[in-house]
């Protein structure tokens, strides 16, 4: 082949190249509108509650259940955030030609379980626990920590959220704040659920 061909060849294919360039990751939070967990709310537990009883939270946040054996209740609070809305993918041009979701994350505002009466930490509090997808984010040992902090969603959740995606569908977080008191003492009558936190979705082309 001359050198004459082989240059032309070869500038034939920079330009082709550089049209096959890979996006990077992008990063989309509040600055383009995924809305906030807002997740912070009171409920009331009637003094002859047995578990097993329905309870409602007032504020319309949760669905809230319980189970239970003789030594302690357990309050699982559920609530669906919708992150992107079908109706997003007109809306943000940073979705444009998005084909995954590559990871999620919470940014953890508030994460707190309370005495509404003291202010405080249950007396017979057992444990809690966070749940994004129904993987576990948060533990106990959480409570302790100083917000703002950062948890990860990864796995087969994201295979999950990538099909939703490429359909342009809503992509929604099912978040479960469980909580286990001790039924002796009683459980406090009203039950002070602090979780707030902002979604960061990263999406890939």
């Amino acid at each position: 082949m001359s050198n004459h061909w082989l240059r032309a060849l070869m500038l034939s294919i920079v330009p082709l190249a550089a049209g096959c360039e890979v996006l990077p990751d992008l990063r989309l939070g509040e600055d383009v509108g995924i809305p906030p967990v807002s997740g912070s709310t009171v409920v009331s537990v009637p003094q002859d509650y047995q578990c097993g009883d329905p309870i409602t939270d007032p504020n319309g946040k949760y669905q809230v259940t319980s189970s239970g054996t003789q030594e302690s209740c357990t309050f699982t609070f559920r609530q669906d955030v919708t992150a992107i809305a079908a109706s997003d993918y007109d809306n943000i041009p940073q979705l444009e030609g998005a084909q995954a979701i590559n990871g999620v994350e919470l940014v953890v505002e508030k994460f707190a379980i309370s005495d509404k009466a003291t202010g405080k930490e249950p007396e017979g509090l057992k444990d809690a626990e966070g749940k994004a997808f129904g993987v576990t984010i948060l533990t106990e040992e959480d409570l302790a920590r100083d917000p703002p902090f950062t948890v990860l969603v990864d796995g087969a959740p994201l295979e999950e959220l990538k099909a939703q995606l490429q359909a342009r569908q809503d992509i929604v977080i099912p978040l479960d704040v469980i909580v286990v008191v001790a039924l002796d003492p009683a459980p406090p009558a009203e039950l002070q659920i602090d979780f707030d936190a902002q979604p960061v979705i990263t999406v890939g082309f």
